[in-house]
Order: C-alpha cells, then structure tokens, then sequence
C-alpha cells in the first residue's frame, strides 16, 4: 500500500480509486479534485464523462457481486485511451493484491522525470505468486523466482530449475554467472533455519 500512497504525491499523475465491489455509481457521480484538475487543464472532461459513464453502463465490466472484472474494464478504458493521448493523458488501469483497485492519469507533459504505472493490468507479464492471504503478479521487465521454505530436496530444486522469466532476463542482462553464483551460495548456506533443513 506504501507504493500506492506515492503514486498520489507523483507530480502530473491523478488517481481514482474504484470500490471492489458495487464501485459503479461512486465512479460515475464522484471524481477526485486532483483528477478533475488535470482533466480540466487538458480540456479532457468530456471524454472521461463519456469513459465513465460507459462503465457504469456496461454491465458485463461486473460480476453478480459487482465485483470488476479486469478484462472487461480495460476493454472499456481502451476504447478511450487515443482520445486521451491526443489530449497529452496516458490511462492506466491498476490493480494491486487483488485488494486495491485504481485508474491512473498521467499527464504525460506535466511529468518532472520518466514515469511507469507499476501496477498497469494491461502491463502485467502472467506471473503469479500465490501466498496464504494474497495473490501477487508481476509487471513485464520483472522477473521472480519463489523459494520454497520446507520438503526435502528445496535446494537442489533451486539449482535445476529456474523459471523461464528469470532465465531470459539473467540472458538478455549477459547475468547468467552472476546468478548461478547466487543460486550456489543460497543452496549451500540456506537462508535462515528452515530454509536449511
């Protein structure tokens, strides 16, 4: 949650965040102050009226819950992103943990330095981790590779099999040494008890 706080502290990037569930008629009749500024400036409030309205409309963008399906949203949002970057904004649909939900406008010219949304759906590079109480993905251009803490074997596992994203990026980064060096020295000296056993 730290890394969604900054994004409303970023300088020409407004947030909306969306209710999890049954969050339609709150996107419809409110729009926060910093977005309806940067909107405003860039002489974009007609089209994200027009957006807004679309999803609120369009139920399939919901389960029966109310609950936002992902792909449908983005569909809608990228029925509006070329009127919008013909207006200097960028839109981008975040999701974080399955938990916090929000929509990002970048005022492209207003940026002091180079800006990613992190958290971009359409961004997303298929990467999973599943915890007890969470589901993390990841975003292209990272690669992750899950230690496992107990079984017999663990370590050796580690050394043999490395995920197919970290293996191209270790490639394309001329790091592979590097990492087989890490991968040796976390299998032989364990991370902490019970990684060891």
């Amino acid at each position: 949650l730290s890394a969604f706080c900054l994004i409303h502290n970023t300088t020409g990037v407004a947030v909306e965040e969306l209710k999890k569930y049954a969050g339609q008629k709150q996107l419809r009749d409110e729009c926060p102050d910093a977005l309806e500024a940067l909107l405003v400036k860039n002489d974009a409030m007609e089209i994200y009226t027009t957006m807004v309205n679309e999803l609120f409309d369009d139920s399939t963008t919901r389960n029966w819950m109310g609950k936002w399906k992902d792909e449908e949203f983005n569909a809608v949002v990228d029925q509006f992103r070329e009127d919008f970057a013909e207006k200097g904004i960028q839109v981008a649909y975040c999701k974080r943990s399955d938990k916090h939900l929000w929509l990002e406008f970048i005022d492209v010219a207003a940026l002091e330095s180079p800006y990613v949304p992190q958290f971009d759906v359409a961004n997303m590079s298929g990467q999973v981790i599943k915890t007890m109480y969470n589901k993390y993905t990841f975003p292209d251009g990272v690669a992750v590779e899950e230690l496992q803490r107990y079984g017999k074997n663990k370590r050796q596992k580690l050394k043999e099999q490395a995920p197919v994203y970290v293996t191209e990026l270790m490639e394309a980064k001329d790091c592979v040494d590097e990492y087989q060096t890490l991968v040796e020295h976390v299998s032989e000296c364990g991370v902490g008890k019970r990684f060891k056993d």
